[in-house]
C-alpha cells in the first residue's frame, strides 16, 4: 500500500488562511470532513481541503434579487410617533 500524505490542522490553516484553532473546531463540530487516527488526532487529506474550500466558496450571484415594495405594510403607530418627536441631542461640552 502506498504512503497517504496527511495534512495537520495548522497545515490546513496555513493553506487557507485561518487559525488552527479554527479548522480543529469545525472538523469537532463535524463541519468539515477529516480523519481522527489515534487519540484522536485530526488529520486531513488533500481532497479535504479541496472540499472545504469548494464548501466556503460564496458564488457570485448572476442576477440581483428584486426590491420588495413594502409600502402595503405601512408605517407602525410607534414609528409615526418617533419621526414627530424632535431628537434630543445631548451636549457634552466638546462643541
Amino acid at each position: 500500500m502506498d504512503k497517504v500524505e496527511t495534512l495537520s490542522p495548522e497545515e490546513v490553516a496555513t493553506a487557507i488562511g485561518a487559525s488552527p484553532w479554527w479548522v480543529r473546531e469545525q472538523a469537532r463540530r463535524g463541519r468539515i470532513p477529516h480523519l481522527r487516527l489515534g487519540r484522536g488526532r485530526i488529520r486531513f487529506l488533500p481532497e479535504h481541503v479541496d472540499a472545504l474550500i469548494r464548501r466556503a466558496t460564496v458564488r457570485e450571484h448572476e442576477t440581483q434579487p428584486e426590491p420588495v415594495d413594502l409600502t402595503p405594510l405601512g408605517a407602525t403607530d410607534r414609528s409615526v410617533r418617533a419621526h414627530l418627536r424632535p431628537r434630543r441631542v445631548e451636549a457634552d461640552g466638546l462643541f
